[in-house]
């Protein structure tokens, strides 16, 4: 029994936007299809592929890791109107697939236990596997794959090439690190000179205890020698 009809949820910029229907921007994602192996497997692909990403590399980047996703959803909806897709759930896991792939490309998959792929193939053994079976050119697959790749390049190789000077364009906002509990880019700053000051300050007073608990030693000490030496301009000497 059918509570909801799918041409409820799918998306439209016309139902969506000038008949103010907004809802379809979200359900547009979360509709996978009736119940079948595809539906199943689309459902087994979020469920490992998010919680690799959340406890793997987004572990520390909880605001990131939803920032993108957001990003991501806003993309494909913007160019759903030229794929001719109603239903975005499956591209968003396709595009999050190859996300997953490329942080876990020293993996390898077992395929209906016939062949052993690298993790870094998967997306593309999908698509493939979309080709033989509905029999169609997989053109909305390769858009969400060149969606993923864009968003991973920016977010994890993007920053680390010299001519980025270490810029990272997908960093979330503050408003969403602050309701994530994640460190904003200023507090890691403030949190790193602050952690140099006090280490700073624990090796002066490690240097003055030494020094006052064996006076004689730490002045023939190179330890010593450096620390008159820093105190040497404001000592006055005496004959």
């Amino acid at each position: 029994m059918e509570f909801v009809s799918p041409y409820q949820l799918f998306y439209n910029y016309n139902y969506a936007i000038t008949r103010k229907q907004y809802w379809r921007v979200v359900t547009t994602f979360l509709y996978l299809g009736r119940l079948s192996l595809d539906w199943m497997l689309s459902v087994f692909f979020i469920v490992r592929n998010w919680r690799d990403l959340e406890e793997g590399s987004y572990l520390t980047r909880p605001a990131d890791f939803a920032w993108m996703l957001m990003l991501m959803c806003a993309v494909l909806l913007a160019v759903s109107p030229y794929m001719g897709t109603l239903f975005l759930g499956n591209l968003l896991v396709t595009a999050l697939t190859y996300v997953w792939s490329r942080h876990y490309s020293y993996m390898f998959l077992n395929i209906m236990g016939l062949f052993t792929i690298s993790a870094s193939y998967f997306p593309w053994c999908m698509i493939g596997f979309s080709l033989l079976v509905e029999n169609r050119w997989p053109f909305p697959e390769l858009v969400a794959i060149g969606v993923g790749h864009l968003f991973w390049f920016l977010s994890e190789e993007w920053p680390r090439r010299a001519e980025s000077g270490g810029v990272q364009v997908l960093r979330a906002p503050k408003f969403l690190c602050r309701i994530m509990n994640q460190d904003t880019d200023e507090q890691r700053r403030g949190g790193f000179e602050e952690s140099e000051d006090e280490a700073v300050v624990e090796d002066d007073e490690e240097i003055e205890s030494e020094i006052a608990d064996n006076p004689r030693e730490a002045v023939d000490s190179d330890i010593g020698n450096e620390l008159l030496h820093q105190r040497a301009p404001y000592t006055r000497e005496t004959d």
